[in-house]
């Protein structure tokens, strides 16, 4: 298994792609909280990560890539659900996120994550 950013798909045709792999994908921070002086902040942060599988078998109906992504992203949800990275108020906990998606061979499966950071003025 392959762990990818944004960068490493940046142009990177579908059929070129390193597969099963988790792409790790930064989706940006929400403002959850802000002091009226501006100088300290807590922010929800949403992280997508894509698991991507490929498998032809029962191209068409895509049964067995489905499969595979499924299988993958059990894996995915029980390294990440709970864990906190060191820069972060709290822990991933997961949130809404886009649909997945087939084509031709490949399954896309989003799972999103939201982590709550705080920064703040040195005083």
């Amino acid at each position: 298994m392959h762990v990818l950013t944004g960068a490493d798909l940046a142009g990177v045709a579908e059929e070129k792609q390193l597969s099963p792999a988790v792409h790790v994908v930064y989706q940006g921070a929400r403002v959850e909280e802000a002091r009226s002086d501006g100088k300290a902040a807590r922010f929800a942060q949403t992280w997508l990560t894509v698991v991507s599988v490929r498998n032809t078998k029962a191209l068409k109906a895509g049964d067995a890539a489905r499969g595979g992504a499924g299988r993958l992203a059990h894996q995915v949800l029980l390294a990440l659900m709970g864990f906190k990275a060191p820069s972060a108020a709290g822990p991933l906990v997961p949130v809404s996120g886009p649909a997945a998606r087939y084509s031709g061979g490949h399954q896309y499966l989003p799972l999103a994550f939201s982590a709550e950071v705080v920064v703040k003025q040195p005083t």
